[in-house]
């Protein structure tokens, strides 16, 4: 009898269990996903796609709701203003934005974003002082470091370089720019020109009105494909070519022997790490998010494919 009582327990307390399980899980179904707005200027740009593939695997693992903005060139805070109210008006519970140049992005999304968490990706807000940080979090590569590495590429001094850069009022111009001078100092070659990123100005057509030089060296994604799309043996009129990039293209510019060196940030490992930070502060209000450097690779045609290592980092551009 004493048996029968026992087991008689034991069954109704696995049926308990199993209930509290399936009135779990139909309330854990009802709960919408919260949902993060990407704003990303020519978001349908290639040189996103590494970097969108790691926010949404990210996503994924953390039953994130990720949109993707659908934008242009944005070429002010005023531009960025715009999509970010229409999230707002979307009810989005956070934002990872690439941030607008010129430094009246800062106080736009203070003022916009009061309430809601923002996680700044690719690069901080420009300053205009040197060493002057936003405030806000940020994933990113050491952009100094990057024009650095960019800058001991060349083999021989003496050369005539011109630069081309993104746009002038963003902090990740600034700091490869700096790098890149400071690599160059004591090799006897010379910057001779600079040209930078303008809103509807074609960036080929501003290096042709220059002076002929004898490396070019690009230090902005997009302006590096558009101009690699045109080279031929690693020559643009003449010029060797070596730049800063983050799109398959560049990886197959590099291959096709269009460009001659590259330096590669992470995309993956920027896009990843922002969603988790984001999940963080969204699972736990008192959660700061945290800033992170992520890696960079210096690429040239002969180290593509030849090691796990180098493997895994080009999977990601994919």
């Amino acid at each position: 009898m004493k048996k029968n009582k026992i087991s008689f327990l034991v069954i109704e307390l696995l049926l308990f269990l199993m209930a509290l399980f399936f009135v779990h899980k139909i309330f854990d179904q009802n709960i919408p996903e919260k949902r993060v707005a990407v704003i990303l200027p020519e978001s349908g740009d290639k040189r996103w796609d590494s970097l969108i593939k790691g926010m949404k695997q990210s996503a994924k693992m953390n039953g994130l709701h990720l949109i993707i903005c659908n934008t242009d060139e944005i070429g002010n805070a005023e531009d960025e203003e715009e999509v970010i109210k229409e999230q707002l008006h979307n009810d989005v519970d956070a934002f990872v934005v690439c941030p607008a140049p010129g430094s009246e992005t800062k106080e736009m999304l203070k003022r916009t974003c009061d309430d809601v968490p923002v996680m700044l990706i690719t690069e901080d807000i420009y300053s205009g002082e040197k060493q002057v940080e936003s405030g806000f979090p940020v994933i990113q590569p050491d952009h100094y470091e990057m024009g650095k590495e960019l800058g001991k590429q060349l083999e021989k001094g003496g050369k005539k370089i011109g630069v081309v850069a993104g746009w002038k009022e963003s902090e990740a111009t600034r700091d490869s720019l700096e790098g890149l001078t400071d690599a160059l100092k004591g090799t006897g070659s010379q910057i001779v020109w600079h040209c930078y990123r303008e809103k509807g100005e074609d960036i080929c057509e501003q290096i042709n009105r220059k002076e002929k030089v004898d490396v070019l060296m690009i230090l902005d994604s997009g302006a590096l494909d558009e101009v690699g799309e045109q080279a031929e043996d690693g020559l643009y009129c003449g010029a060797e070519v070596y730049g800063i990039g983050s799109s398959v293209k560049s990886i197959a510019l590099l291959d096709y022997g269009r460009i001659q060196g590259l330096v590669a940030p992470d995309g993956y490992e920027m896009g990843y790490e922002s969603i988790e930070e984001i999940t963080k502060k969204l699972n736990y209000r008192v959660y700061e998010i945290k800033s992170h450097e992520t890696e960079l690779k210096v690429i040239h045609k002969e180290d593509l494919f030849s090691g796990d290592d180098m493997e895994r980092f080009l999977y990601s551009y994919e």
